[in-house]
């Protein structure tokens, strides 16, 4: 039996980081599809309830917590298990079911606290606390539950979105991943025009930055916060304020498992206004 020498052994190891690459963490996009056929939107964002008349627009407040996303985590799973065992053989396991895991993201807190205020409001529709209806001063405008509903949880549907976390790549991370300049088409389908890296540059050409892209996602079905972290504050050294949230779904859905294109199924970062 012959052994490979070294180099030939290094070589295939350098063509397999060339072919697959390594994938970083802190590239990735985070997407809450609060629009939906239940009343979620508009109570979560109704006149008042984020502070600010000016910014009370949905797409804005969806892109904030876009943004501000600092931490998330791609969701796994446990498969349920059972014990059996037959005669003289030892216990054995079967499948008969899959839970789940919880997710929980980290949000950096901008100085407005929008985004806790979003959050707040979301829990306050799920089971009402908080009325602002009735004899108050407050404007009728952000009337977002009514006296009635006081100690009352609504039904699931009407506070669940869709959650879609999306792994993104850079260019050349993989061989897969590296942009084509076979045609002016892909050429400008895959690179970044120097306007775009520049703002109001006016130069049109198309630099040699290549966009990245989706490689895998995946959306959580009917989604919704089920633990809001409570926010430490002291007098010590300055840090960044962070909100964490924790979300309950029922169901992940992997791109992998559809087949369903990643890029398909989100908006890029120039959708952000």
């Amino acid at each position: 039996m012959s052994i490979n020498p070294i180099p030939k052994n290094f070589k295939q190891f350098r063509s397999y980081v060339e072919r697959y690459g390594f994938s970083l963490s802190n590239f990735y996009d985070i997407q809450f599809e609060l629009v939906n056929e239940s009343k979620l939107l508009k109570n979560l964002f109704t006149l008042g309830m984020t502070g600010d008349v000016n910014n009370n627009d949905e797409s804005y407040m969806q892109g904030l917590m876009r943004v501000y996303a600092d931490e998330c985590t791609i969701p796994g799973y446990s498969i349920s298990t059972g014990d059996y065992r037959i005669t003289n053989t030892p216990t054995m396991k079967y499948a008969y079911g899959i839970v789940n895991n919880e997710i929980t993201v980290s949000f950096i807190s901008d100085a407005d606290s929008e985004i806790r205020r979003i959050f707040d409001a979301w829990g306050n529709y799920i089971y009402t606390g908080v009325s602002l209806s009735g004899t108050n001063t407050i404007n009728t405008n952000i009337n977002m539950n009514q006296s009635v509903d006081l100690g009352r949880t609504r039904y699931r549907d009407d506070y669940c979105c869709d959650i879609i976390i999306i792994k993104l790549e850079r260019h050349r991370s993989s061989r897969k991943n590296t942009r084509l300049k076979t045609t002016q088409s892909d050429y400008q389908s895959n690179f970044y025009n120097i306007d775009e890296i520049i703002p109001d540059s006016g130069l049109k050409y198309i630099s040699g930055f290549g966009k990245p892209f989706a490689t895998y996602s995946v959306r959580l079905r009917n989604a919704f916060p089920t633990t809001i972290s409570a926010i430490p504050l002291s007098s010590g050294s300055s840090q960044l304020v962070k909100v964490q949230v924790t979300f309950e779904y029922e169901l992940a859905v992997p791109s992998s498992q559809t087949g369903e294109n990643s890029t398909r199924i989100t908006k890029s970062w120039t959708d952000i206004t």
